[in-house]
């Protein structure tokens, strides 16, 4: 687990990305319960790809996606910042809660 917490860091430390947590105690404001993933297009339009245990699935029309976007966003806002994320799985590396 802890190389896992430490690629973590390791991610949250690039220039291009952005690490944050969603806390559990979001319980049912939790938008997802399978990882999703958003698709911005070189032509500008989006697509969804989400995925279970038995299949994935892409999904093309805009009426479906954009309820995900939307979705994915108020999970952002939510989420603890990249400084807390990190904060957190350095607490968690140390042992203390």
């Amino acid at each position: 687990m802890d190389a896992q917490f430490a690629r973590l860091l390791e991610f949250a430390e690039m220039p291009n990305t952005v690490l944050q947590i969603a806390p559990f105690v979001m319980g049912e404001r939790r938008p997802f319960s399978l990882p999703i993933t958003v698709l911005t297009m070189p032509d500008r339009s989006l697509m969804s790809y989400a995925e279970s245990t038995h299949r994935g699935h892409l999904e093309r029309e805009s009426t479906f996606v954009l309820p995900i976007l939307t979705a994915y966003h108020q999970l952002q806002a939510e989420a603890l910042s990249q400084a807390a994320s990190v904060a957190m799985i350095e607490q968690v590396r140390k042992g203390t809660p």
